[in-house]
């Protein structure tokens, strides 16, 4: 009997062995043949062993830098970045690991994140002061960028961004996250961490669907939300009064009063700040309304430009920003 049992384990690690090879043989041969097929929008910048993929469009200055919420890409601002560029230079970029931009280091923290957006900013030969656009957790990125290096941000947009002191809870499942993905098993049940391909400008959609299930994808968005925490402990110790225009946009919809309250908050950042109301928008405000978002950053850009144009004058409900209590 003993050596029946033994045998049976042999036979099932060999098995698991065997599938988790082909799986991840799997992933690999799909995520190489998925990113030749579809060559990146923009290019790729090295920031010091690893790259970071850069798209910019429009000409003008301040440029505007897009950075999008967790598990998306670039892409995620289509319906964005074509109407800014319209008037400025806009660039949405992918976060290390994620879209089209090689893994980084770890931590994946919002201090890390900031820093690698400078040094970004320095090798693509972006000068002066620029717009920051943050949404969801990239405005944590965003903020701790704005307080590190005031010399380089003449306004911030923050996007239904998240906050130091909401509650962050992390999801057991995070820490299966590098398994599952490198033997390809969330692609293979189709998982995605981003936005719906469909939910997309149509001309975007071809360049979100060959980075959905890249493992670098996955990982780098678990390695985010393993370390909101520390990102948060990052974001409240830089936490400064700023003079820079801070213009918070939140959805009208599946907000509850204590979200609505800590967006408030991030207005009153800045005397000059003011928080907008996207009444028809959820979280993802960019892609339900991005007119909001476009409007926010027109007046921003306006505003660096020396031009004297009402801050708060969107087609969003507007409030005034708030002292903080």
């Amino acid at each position: 009997m003993w050596r029946w049992t033994m045998r049976i384990f042999v036979v099932l690690g060999a098995f698991l062995i065997v599938a988790a090879l082909s799986g991840a043989t799997y992933q690999w041969l799909a995520t190489r043949k998925e990113l030749a097929a579809t060559p990146p929008p923009g290019h790729l910048v090295d920031i010091g062993g690893y790259r970071l993929h850069l798209w910019c469009t429009g000409d003008g200055a301040p440029a505007v830098i897009l950075d999008t919420g967790l598990g998306g890409s670039s892409a995620d601002w289509g319906f964005v970045q074509p109407d800014v560029a319209r008037f400025t230079r806009v660039c949405s970029y992918d976060r290390a690991g994620m879209g089209y931009s090689d893994p980084g280091p770890s931590p994946r923290t919002a201090r890390r994140i900031a820093s690698e957006l400078a040094e970004l900013l320095v090798r693509s030969g972006i000068g002066g002061r620029v717009v920051l656009v943050g949404a969801s957790i990239a405005g944590f990125d965003v903020r701790v960028f704005a307080s590190d290096h005031p010399e380089r941000a003449a306004g911030l947009v923050l996007v239904d961004a998240s906050h130091e002191d909401q509650a962050h809870e992390v999801p057991q499942m995070a820490r299966f996250v590098p398994l599952l993905s490198t033997i390809g098993v969330l692609r293979l049940f189709g998982v995605s961490f981003g936005q719906r391909i469909e939910s997309l400008a149509p001309s975007v959609r071809q360049f979100a669907r060959a980075t959905s299930f890249r493992a670098a994808g996955y990982q780098t968005a678990a390695d985010e939300i393993i370390h909101i925490r520390q990102s948060a402990s990052e974001v409240r110790s830089s936490r400064r009064k700023l003079t820079i225009p801070v213009l918070v946009i939140t959805g009208g919809r599946g907000a509850d009063e204590n979200w609505r309250q800590l967006q408030r908050d991030q207005a009153s950042l800045s005397e000059r700040g003011c928080l907008m109301l996207a009444q028809e928008s959820g979280h993802v405000v960019s892609i339900d309304q991005p007119e909001v978002v476009v409007d926010a950053i027109r007046t921003v850009v306006e505003t660096a430009r020396g031009h004297d144009v009402p801050l708060c004058a969107t087609r969003a409900n507007v409030e005034r920003s708030r002292p903080r209590q």
